[in-house]
């Protein structure tokens, strides 16, 4: 009889392939987190930009989607990150838990930091400001969820030579930059001044009906 032989090299070729197929991630359902009050960082711009938060400033988080586990409950910035001054520029660098929020299952979301990305720069006498987009990825080992693609946007701004403020808005999927780049105002203003120039030549036409 070669039926049986046929049939175990059968189901072992089969458990083969499906040990070779990895399982699929679980990643973080959409949604995001910031925090319910302002916090203070240090902030040196110049030759060298950054921004840093030392001993884990802790805060109140409010949180949805994905995230809403986290509404109510603290988190915490830690390190220090680079950014150009140059808007548009982008950074690469690497920043284990750059952002820790607990989940309200005794565990922890962590976010890591890969690119900085400057979308809005000033820093003149009196006023200065600056927004970042930084993207990196978001892990929770407690909760089951494997690296998600993540951006957090972090806001500063100075008055009168007061201590910078500070607040961010982390999110999956990935938000785009809210402040559009200088380089993208001109090519919008070009387009619009190249079809309104278009617009005035175009040639009149007359219709008449007999």
């Amino acid at each position: 009889m070669i039926t049986l032989p046929r049939f175990v090299a059968a189901g072992l070729a089969a458990a083969a392939v499906f040990a070779a197929t990895p399982a699929l991630a679980t990643q973080i359902p959409d949604g995001t987190v910031s925090p319910t009050n302002i916090f203070l960082p240090t902030v040196t711009l110049g030759g060298t930009n950054s921004f840093g938060v030392t001993n884990g400033l802790t805060f109140e988080l409010a949180a949805d989607g994905g995230f809403a586990g986290a509404a109510g409950l603290t988190g915490h910035i830690n390190g220090s990150i680079q950014f150009s001054g140059v808007v548009g520029d982008t950074v690469n660098q690497n920043i284990a838990d750059f952002f820790v929020f607990q989940d309200g299952a005794s565990g922890t979301f962590n976010f890591s930091v890969s690119s900085v990305k400057t979308v809005q720069y000033t820093n003149t006498v009196g006023s200065k400001s600056f927004t970042l987009y930084l993207l990196g990825s978001t892990v929770d080992s407690v909760l089951g969820y494997e690296a998600t693609p993540t951006s957090l946007t972090l806001q500063f701004n100075s008055t009168n030579n007061s201590a910078f403020t500070g607040s961010e808005t982390l999110a999956v999927p990935p938000a785009t930059p809210d402040v559009p780049e200088p380089a993208t105002w001109a090519m919008s203003l070009l387009g619009f001044g190249a079809m309104g120039t278009m617009l005035r030549r175009r040639p009149r036409t007359s219709i008449s009906f007999a």
